[in-house]
């Protein structure tokens, strides 16, 4: 199940996303994140600006989950 969910956050997801990739439940999803993340191996990914200031400002829904990605996927 790790290889499997490293492979889905090659591309941001919200833990909804990847719960639904890994068919776990929410509560089970966070924790897995929790753990990979305490292990290094993902992150979330957060805003960098206040709300209605980014570049996004036009579509972006405001402050919604976060995103993970796995470590390796960040620039």
């Amino acid at each position: 199940m790790i290889p499997l969910a490293l492979e889905l956050l090659t591309s941001p997801k919200t833990p909804q996303e990847l719960a639904q990739g890994l068919g776990l439940s929410l509560e089970a999803t966070l924790l897995l994140l929790k753990q990979l993340e305490r292990k290094g191996y993902v992150a979330p990914l957060a805003c960098g600006t206040a709300c209605k200031v980014c570049a996004f400002r036009g579509f972006c829904g405001g402050p919604g989950p976060s995103h993970w990605v796995r470590q390796d996927s960040l620039p």
